[in-house]
């Protein structure tokens, strides 16, 4: 299994975080992981051994061993009710709450996971907590991944996926940087998309959950995403389904947008507009009176679908010529996010809001932006700041023309 590894900290020739988690630490191009070259083995038990037949890492007890004490029942069960609905936003099925909760149950590998990104975000929203729970489990997670190989059952059932998408939200709310400093190779998992779907439902999940957060990382950075979509579709029957359609025609766009790829963005401005005149759902509530508007919809994946839809709307308008109220759209991002108080929605919202709130042109506006970000982020853990930065240089470079 090929893992992507991104540049760490500035050590040679090894980055002090690869050194310590048995990466192989690249500056250049994705390369394929290794265990540090100590001589070790891998013993039977999952754990690494040191060349004299000593375990050098901590020994995990089996899942259903380890969820009998009560610290690691406390982050499971925070990871069920709190985390998992980041991931089952546009999926009514709950794969990540359901199957990845039962499921954890006899793998280690997610497991581990889930342990390590629960207690990373307890570690950041609650004062008091330690990190070094969550960071032991990030490391055994680490050792059981390297271990794996392209035909394993992980691989096929998309325990591996999901296991990586949990990790590289650990990362985001443990390092405060961008995810892929250190992106543990989600993209070599993902199946081809370039005509079908997978069925395994886990695996389905993982891709739709990956595809979000490369949405999300490729409106912060204004790049197009690692992912291609190819020509899938999918048949329209529930909600979700609506949510991840718009989320596939926002991932064509953002590509063909930032990619030079103007002479499909008229395909994809009828394909929008087709979606837009199709989906079954509409806010029960809107009101203009404050600095944002609140506009409220019944499901997290109404709100987040819409807010995909007007940020196409605002990438079409930008390579088309067309008139497009850029500062509409987003007010109508931030309205939408703030007023679903719901954290699985926040958290999608960060790349629209990152991307879309440039042109928020009122400074009310822009301090309200930036108070209810940091506000989120006592709830979500996610580091805001990158965020808040890049739009204050957007404002800056704004007043100066």
């Amino acid at each position: 299994m090929y893992l992507t590894v991104i540049q760490g900290d500035e050590k040679l020739p090894t980055c002090h975080r690869c050194e310590r988690s048995g990466r192989w630490c690249d500056r250049t191009a994705p390369l394929k992981i290794h265990a540090q070259k100590n001589g070790g083995r891998r013993a039977t038990n999952g754990d690494v051994t040191d060349s004299m037949g000593q375990a050098s890492a901590e020994r995990f007890d089996e899942p259903r061993v380890r969820l009998q004490d009560e610290e690691i029942a406390h982050y499971f069960g925070h990871y069920l009710k709190t985390l998992a609905p980041w991931y089952d936003l546009n999926d009514l099925g709950q794969a990540f709450r359901g199957i990845v909760g039962s499921r954890a149950q006899q793998s280690s590998l997610l497991l581990s996971a889930v342990i390590a990104f629960a207690a990373m975000h307890k570690s950041r929203t609650c004062h008091a907590v330690p990190k070094l729970l969550a960071e032991r489990h990030h490391a055994h997670c680490l050792r059981l991944l390297i271990g794996i190989t392209e035909s394993a059952p992980a691989i096929k059932d998309g325990t591996a996926l999901a296991a990586t998408c949990l990790l590289r939200s650990y990362e985001i709310l443990g390092e405060e940087e961008d995810p892929n400093r250190h992106l543990f190779g989600a993209f070599s998992l993902i199946p081809s998309l370039s005509c079908v779907l997978p069925e395994e439902p886990l695996l389905r999940a993982g891709v739709w959950n990956y595809l979000r957060e490369d949405i999300t990382f490729s409106l912060i950075n204004r790049c197009p995403l690692k992912i291609e979509v190819g020509a899938l579709d999918i048949v329209l029957r529930r909600d979700d389904d609506y949510a991840n359609q718009i989320t596939l025609l926002l991932a064509r766009v953002i590509n063909a947008a930032f990619a030079d790829g103007s002479s499909l963005l008229v395909e994809l401005q009828s394909a929008v507009s087709d979606w837009n005149l199709s989906v079954p759902f509409q806010p029960y509530h809107e009101s203009h009176d404050g600095v944002f508007p609140k506009i409220q919809m019944v499901e997290d994946c109404h709100v987040a679908a819409m807010q995909y839809w007007h940020v196409a709307q605002i990438l079409l308008g930008l390579n088309s010529g067309n008139t497009v109220n850029f500062e509409a759209h987003a007010r109508s991002i931030c309205g939408m996010a703030f007023s679903a108080y719901s954290d699985p929605v926040i958290v999608n919202s960060y790349g629209p809001i990152c991307y879309s709130a440039q042109w928020l042109s009122r400074d009310d506006a822009r301090r309200e932006l930036v108070d209810r970000l940091l506000d989120s982020q006592k709830r979500t853990g996610w580091p805001v700041e990158t965020i808040i930065k890049k739009l204050k240089l957007c404002w800056a470079e704004k007043a100066k023309k």
